[in-house]
């Protein structure tokens, strides 16, 4: 490589677009399957695999939504310091889950009428932080391994 291709890829440390984007599709997923395990998988019925499948849309769709403005926020401020550490990522999944819990999720379960408990709490928080190490994993880790 040349001194001017080292300096630009170099100097172009945070992850593309569509990097971000897949990053943060992985991430709900996971968020979404670590959260539905914790949650206790429903067993003992011939109905298992399609509320598992439900379960597993619902909940992905769910997060997705709410986990989106502190995505957004942790993806700025990556951006404006130069972070790429994971855990970096890690703790800001994790206080995304619970903001999300705490703001988002309490108005809209509000609206649905459900009371949010403390262990809703608990299992948001875990799943941001296993989502955040997805997204770090996906937009940094992988990053120099792609072509």
């Amino acid at each position: 490589m040349t001194e001017a291709t080292t300096s630009v890829s170099s100097a172009n440390t945070q992850p593309g677009f569509l990097r971000v984007i897949s990053g943060y599709l992985v991430a709900v997923l996971i968020a979404s399957v670590v959260v539905i395990a914790m949650v206790g998988l429903p067993t003992g019925n011939e109905r298992f695999l399609f509320q598992l499948f439900m379960m597993f849309i619902m909940g992905s769709a769910y997060t997705f939504v709410c986990a989106l403005p502190g995505f957004v926020a942790t993806v700025l401020i990556a951006r404006a310091f130069d972070l790429r550490s994971w855990l970096f990522f890690i703790l800001a999944g994790g206080l995304d889950g619970m903001v999300s819990v705490l703001l988002v999720d309490h108005f809209l379960l509000a609206v649905s009428g459900v009371s949010p408990g403390s262990s809703l709490n608990f299992f948001a928080v875990v799943g941001g932080l296993s989502g955040g190490l997805a997204y770090r994993l996906i937009a940094y880790r992988l990053r120099h391994t792609w072509a």
